[in-house]
């Protein structure tokens, strides 16, 4: 288990999803230090980029709508089936 915080990225439909459960058959890679995740796919392809936001508030602050994703729903990603 790694030390860093969890944190959240805005998905592919401009939702908050945590970094450690982005969705079936997804894993991050986070850069703590420049704000950066790569959501990469069972291949370790690249799915999607975004900056890592550590809590609701630095959203917020970025002047982003917080609305969380469905964690239950497909995810609805060329490459995710």
């Amino acid at each position: 288990m790694s030390d860093q915080p969890v944190g959240w990225f805005i998905d592919w439909e401009s939702k908050m999803r945590p970094t450690d459960n982005p969705g079936k058959g997804l894993r991050c890679e986070v850069d703590y230090k420049s704000k950066y995740v790569q959501v990469l796919n069972k291949y370790d392809m690249l799915d999607h980029e975004s900056t890592w936001y550590p809590d609701e508030a630095a959203v917020i602050k970025a002047g982003l709508k917080v609305e969380y994703a469905d964690l239950t729903a497909p995810i609805k990603i060329g490459s995710v089936k």
